[in-house]
């Protein structure tokens, strides 16, 4: 990973709702995602674009992260782009990404908007959304063409529609792994969960989705409902007892190592550097 400041959750709020961006900046939530694709309806998208300063200006000023979600298609992605680059902005969610290409030129693109609204080089991020099968044979290339490309997810709806199936946990493991394993590849965040985002059942049963997309090295989630929202940030949050745990592996490897001890036993568990390093990783998450 390039950076340990993972964003453990993300909130869909349509770009052009005022009554959902109010609640939305009052959730707990790490980064509000202001949707102009199909989160608001194409009647209501330049007025969407007209509310993005304002906008963003209120997602910042509750302590937030600001995304914005552009639209897929060139023409109105180009549009989308000039409303949404703008002091306060800090990542774009692409939707649709099929080619390295594609995330190449929306860069070259943001990268002259930048300096027209003077915001420093390369502060504005990519959050990539594969939604094709034509993407997967690409996607170790997909994820690393953009230094700003910080994460990348799996659209389970569109994905499950372009391959002509249902969004179900069995369809969607596959596709869900090699996205992970991209993006690891690639040092960027790897978001999102073996199942549909659409499935607005009990936080309850939700928490083991999360639980298991954590086990198998997701780190962070995208959900369209705020009810899901303390269970996400629950699981990407190290308990006081998983840092305890991590701080005795730490120290007693560590104690080992100065001793010459490529491994030792602990608590009937071999610990050895990938035991470890992965406690390293947890303690840094903690921090």
């Amino acid at each position: 990973m390039t950076s340990r400041r993972y964003l453990r959750s993300f909130l869909f709020v349509p770009a052009a709702n005022a009554k959902l961006l109010d609640s939305s900046v009052s959730r707990p939530c790490d980064t509000v995602i202001l949707d102009l694709e199909d989160g608001t309806h194409p009647s209501l998208r330049e007025e969407a674009r007209m509310k993005l300063p304002d906008s963003i200006a209120r997602v910042k000023s509750a302590g937030k992260t600001a995304a914005v979600r552009i639209n897929g298609d060139l023409l109105t992605a180009v549009t989308d782009l000039r409303a949404a680059v703008r002091p306060g902005l800090d990542i774009l969610v692409l939707p649709k990404v099929e080619h390295a290409r594609d995330v190449q030129l929306i860069g070259t693109a943001v990268r002259a908007l930048e300096t027209e609204a003077g915001i420093a080089a390369g502060h504005v991020r990519f959050l990539l959304q594969i939604e094709s099968a034509a993407a997967l044979p690409r996607l170790h290339d997909i994820a690393s063409a953009d230094p700003r490309v910080m994460g990348m997810m799996l659209g389970s709806e569109d994905f499950s529609l372009d391959c002509g199936g249902l969004p179900t946990a069995d369809a969607l493991l596959t596709p869900s792994l090699m996205v992970l394993y991209a993006a690891r590849a690639a040092g960027v965040q790897p978001i999102g969960f073996v199942g549909s985002i659409a499935d607005l059942g009990s936080p309850e049963a939700f928490q083991g989705v999360v639980e298991r997309a954590r086990a198998l090295g997701f780190r962070g989630a995208v959900v369209v409902h705020p009810k899901f929202l303390e269970v996400v940030n629950a699981c990407y949050t190290p308990s006081d007892e998983q840092v305890a745990a991590a701080r005795k592996v730490v120290d007693a490897f560590e104690a080992a190592d100065a001793q010459g001890l490529g491994a030792i036993k602990l608590d009937g568990i071999m610990i050895d550097k990938p035991v470890y390093r992965r406690a390293l990783e947890l303690l840094a998450d903690a921090s």
